[in-house]
């Protein structure tokens, strides 16, 4: 690949993805029917590199669906019963919050971009908890920390957390949450168009209880086919398949979160060195270690200048498309991009490489 994609999904997809398509094509994988004994056992070991890999719970139930997205859906119509309560501080947040209020009722609990998860300000009739983990349009984080207080303190509620651009890229305490959603195409290092719901024996239980199969995508007929190794739609084949290649290649979250760290430790010396460009999250504690969010006021000659270089930049995006750009810090982009990227951004900054 000769451009260096730092755009914060759809980007870099991992480089070994050519060789897994051939072998698909050969293998004849890509024509399989998803019914069938192939494709189960296929399935079957997809879900046991991920629980290996990102250190999934034994007891919690890994599904298939369509897209990130189409969770907002399955959350709404299968599991809230009384109202839901988004807590956003983001774009993508607040969609979820928006597209959700169609469905059923909803509570809208909006924090600041530096400010940590609210987790004290709980509607007593809400049944569901929403959070965007990782909020890819201002690139901001809710720790393992903040969701463990909300946890605690609220037994008997759902809890449902967006982490589309972390899921393969920082570890996750999964026992912290009953339903974790996300897509391919960021931190997992593949071409979009899959997403995943990991589900923990609650949320399953609730879902029994609310007994919701008015859809093709309700939760029980996920299960359902899930529990089968199979899906309730005609699957994405070849995009299970790359999952698990790519999953079965990889050396593990500790290796991958050790990976991304240590490049966010010279992003930040970078941006600390200078003054042309800054990050848009002051608040270490709640800034992302998978996207960054950086302001410069001269956009143009920055974005100008990369593409020159077959860098390609993140926009800015919602009330910050015009201030920021993004870089992802995803695991699929190789050292040599980084370096690229570096020495490009130290020139602009006239930062001495050290």
């Amino acid at each position: 690949m000769k451009v260096a994609n730092f755009y914060p999904g759809p980007s870099r997809v991992y480089s070994n993805i050519t060789e897994y398509i051939y072998e698909a094509y050969m293998d004849g994988i890509m024509s399989v029917n998803h019914r069938s004994e192939e494709f189960m056992n296929l399935m079957e070991l997809t879900k046991k590199e991920l629980r290996e890999k990102l250190q999934i719970p034994a007891d919690y139930e890994i599904a298939f669906i369509s897209s990130a997205t189409e969770n907002w859906e399955i959350i709404a119509q299968s599991l809230t019963q009384k109202a839901s309560q988004h807590f956003y501080n983001g774009a993508f947040g607040e969609k979820w919050a928006s597209y959700a209020s169609k469905l059923t009722n909803t509570i809208n609990t909006h924090f600041g971009i530096n400010e940590a998860l609210p987790t004290g300000d709980i509607a007593k009739k809400a049944d569901v908890l929403c959070v965007t983990q990782n909020e890819t349009s201002n690139a901001t984080q809710v720790s393992m920390k903040s969701l463990k207080m909300l946890r605690v303190e609220n037994e008997g509620k759902i809890i449902a957390v967006d982490v589309t651009s972390s899921l393969g890229g920082i570890k996750l305490d999964f026992t912290l949450a009953d339903v974790w959603y996300g897509s391919v195409q960021k931190c997992l290092g593949l071409p979009a168009g899959m997403g995943m719901m990991i589900l923990s024996p609650f949320a399953v239980q609730t879902a029994e209880k609310i007994g919701e199969r008015d859809h093709y995508n309700s939760l029980l007929n996920i299960l359902e086919n899930s529990r089968k190794n199979q899906t309730q739609y005609t699957p994405n084949v070849l995009g299970i398949y790359l999952l698990y290649k790519t999953q079965q290649a990889t050396k593990g979250m500790d290796y991958i979160e050790g990976k991304l760290e240590k490049r966010m430790e010279e992003y930040v010396a970078l941006v600390n060195a200078q003054e042309e460009i800054n990050f848009l999250i002051t608040n270490e504690k709640v800034r992302s270690k998978t996207v960054l969010a950086l302001e410069t006021s001269r956009m143009e000659e920055l974005k100008s200048g990369a593409s020159e270089r077959s860098i390609i930049l993140g926009n800015g995006y919602g009330p910050w498309k015009a201030s920021t750009f993004r870089i992802a810090n995803f695991p699929a982009i190789k050292n040599k991009e980084v370096e690229k990227l570096m020495e490009y951004l130290r020139s602009f900054t006239g930062v001495s490489a050290r």
